[in-house]
């Protein structure tokens, strides 16, 4: 599809056939093997796709600068220009994006344009069959925590939480997305942007809210999605995993709220560390009905977490900001509490 095609929308459905799903994989609740995508290298295709919200021609245009400044080819369907209410366009046709990106061989990596809402609604109907034998780097957060959980509980396929393909692309975020999944540089160390001292926003402060050090395989992203996968077949087990967490724009009492979901369902009791990121905007603002009844987040935090037996980290990269670490889910990594720092132990692609 042309760029200049964009601003025309289609209703064309891909002439792609949907694949449908392993039946036996929708009551499989064991985690698969592991398995590593291909190393993206300069010049290679990325296939950019909307599997939750619709981007903005705007939004658009920068997801493809965003990559092609990487030096990376773009390529996308006439299903990018498609609306469907708050959808970028039908589940089919989302789900056909997902699949003709993952079966096409000239397609070397994925890279959701955007989250927004919708992911979690391809779940059940994905081919994880196509996916597990035709690995690809898949690049997303926010909305897209539910695709990357559901993918790699199904197939085992390292997914990266990162920056979709119209976030601000950071010095920090660029040199990420390149160490991680172009170089597959093994001990790549994640640390708080210097420049970070600087801001007054009680967002990006750093608070250790447990001390030490724990080593295991990474896995989390967006906490509203986290929440919202508990009890489907494609929640994942924090058994010997660090957990890193991020959210934006939720008042503190919902973030409370969503903790404390996460401590009654005991899916951290055997967690070995939890690295949370920048909650950006979930500060009670004076405007708010009930700003002189809230309390901040920091003592939100340490009300739920502060008491946990494990290394727990707030304030790391992570998240609705510009510099975003690209954290390959299912790879082994470090948490280093007092050096504020997460590790990555392996490399996430091969």
């Amino acid at each position: 599809m042309d760029r200049r095609s964009f601003v025309k929308k289609s209703a064309v459905v891909s002439a792609t056939t949907m694949l449908t799903m392993n039946a036996a994989g929708a009551h499989n609740t064991a985690e698969a093997d592991i398995i590593k995508p291909k190393a993206l290298r300069k010049g290679d295709t990325i296939g950019l796709i909307t599997p939750g919200s619709a981007v903005s021609r705007q939004a658009f245009e920068k997801a493809v600068n965003n990559l092609e400044s990487m030096g990376f080819k773009v390529r996308f369907t006439e299903n990018m220009s498609v609306r469907k209410g708050f959808l970028a366009g039908t589940d089919k046709q989302r789900l056909e994006d997902l699949h003709e990106m993952f079966e096409d061989e000239t397609i070397n990596g994925i890279v959701c344009a955007r989250g927004g809402y919708g992911s979690g609604r391809l779940l059940p109907d994905i081919n994880y069959d196509l996916i597990k034998s035709n690995p690809k780097v898949l690049v997303g957060y926010s909305d897209i925590t539910a695709l990357l959980y559901g993918i790699h509980k199904k197939t085992g396929l390292v997914c990266f939480h990162g920056s979709v393909g119209a976030s601000e692309y950071s010095e920090f975020t660029t040199k990420g997305f390149e160490q991680v999944l172009v170089k597959g540089r093994a001990g790549m160390k994640f640390e708080v942007p210097k420049d970070w001292r600087e801001k007054e926003d009680l967002a990006y402060q750093t608070l250790p809210l447990v001390g030490g050090q724990a080593e295991g395989a990474l896995v989390g992203g967006n906490l509203s999605l986290m929440c919202s996968l508990m009890g489907t077949p494609y929640d994942i087990d924090f058994t010997d995993k660090i957990v890193f967490i991020e959210d934006v724009g939720e008042s503190p009492y919902r973030v409370d709220r969503m903790l404390t979901q996460l401590l009654n369902s005991r899916k951290l009791d055997k967690a070995k560390g939890i690295a949370m990121g920048v909650f950006n905007g979930c500060e009670t603002k004076p405007e708010d009905p009930d700003f002189a009844l809230s309390t901040s987040l920091e003592n939100v935090l340490r009300d739920r977490f502060g008491e946990l037996e494990m290394p727990v980290l707030y304030g790391l990269p992570i998240g609705h900001i510009d510099d975003n670490a690209t954290l390959p889910i299912g790879v082994r990594a470090q948490l280093d509490v007092e050096r504020a720092t997460l590790k990555l132990l392996e490399s996430g692609v091969k």
